[in-house]
């Protein structure tokens, strides 16, 4: 049966109100702004100590969430594929079959909408990592290659948290998400899906000030926005891909060459958590 806050959670204007609240978190009011960012900081537990700068150089609870940790805080692994950011991850799989949750599934073309590039991930892997609220919620490039491009999925913002994973079928095919695909060289090749949720005001990418999720750009009725760069992009593994300026989740698909020269790609990891630069 559906519970009072799905029926709540379905009603509400998701992107609407996530929008506004994203609006809030950036607002520098100093009396509600400094005690929002001390409540915030107290509530999840941030682990400051990790941090850039101290609680107090951040004007709001926007500046602490995508606040940059001090450097050499995540040594990058030798290793070809690193994890992108702070999280669990939670599942994995064969890209045939993608897995949400127990008992449901998704595709990767409902994932991508985009039937051309599921067809060229085919018979790869791939890993979902989740971010909680205390996480470090900058994203990082998981493996060294140049961007072939990028693609906004506009869409709703259910949350992510484990009661909707297990009841919202196709939530990563609903909710919004920002993909970067990446050239790995000699034919293997990973996309990065970053996923929006419900409070998550918008999701950036550093490579291009031209994709900005959230931002009433583009309607969500619409199935994807496609961006190419005028000019060769290469980045490094473990250099800043792009950022959560609140919440959620990160799909990692690699495609066939790059699972064969990765045997076990992110198997070792399922159900622990994993840190920005680790080895998956």
């Amino acid at each position: 049966m559906n519970t009072a806050f799905y029926v709540f959670m379905k009603l509400l204007p998701k992107c609407t109100v996530s929008r506004i609240f994203g609006e809030f978190t950036r607002l520098k009011l100093p009396v509600i702004s400094k005690a929002a960012k001390k409540w915030f900081a107290s509530h999840y537990k941030l682990n400051m100590s990790e941090s850039e700068y101290p609680l107090e150089h951040y004007a709001n609870i926007g500046e602490l969430f995508i606040r940059h940790l001090m450097p050499g805080a995540r040594p990058i692994a030798d290793a070809t594929v690193v994890s992108p950011v702070d999280g669990v991850l939670s599942q994995t799989g064969v890209n045939s079959q993608m897995i949400q949750a127990k008992g449901k599934t998704y595709t990767l073309d409902s994932l991508l909408r985009n039937d051309y590039l599921a067809r060229n991930f085919e018979g790869g892997v791939w890993g979902t990592i989740y971010l909680a609220p205390f996480n470090y919620h900058r994203i990082h490039t998981p493996i060294s290659g140049k961007v072939l491009g990028a693609y906004y999925c506009p869409g709703n913002l259910w949350p992510v948290n484990v009661g909707s994973v297990n009841r919202v079928e196709g939530l990563f095919c609903i909710n919004e998400r920002l993909i970067t695909h990446l050239d790995c060289g000699d034919g293997a090749e990973m996309l990065v899906v970053k996923v929006g949720a419900t409070n998550v005001g918008r999701i950036a990418v550093e490579y291009t000030d031209e994709l900005l999720t959230n931002a009433k750009k583009l309607s969500k009725d619409e199935p994807r926005l496609d961006w190419k760069p005028k000019t060769e992009i290469n980045l490094k593994k473990g250099e800043e891909l792009g950022r959560f300026e609140m919440g959620s989740t990160v799909i990692l698909v690699a495609n066939k060459v790059l699972a064969q020269r990765c045997p076990g790609l992110f198997k070792s990891r399922v159900g622990q958590a994993v840190k920005v630069g680790e080895a998956l």
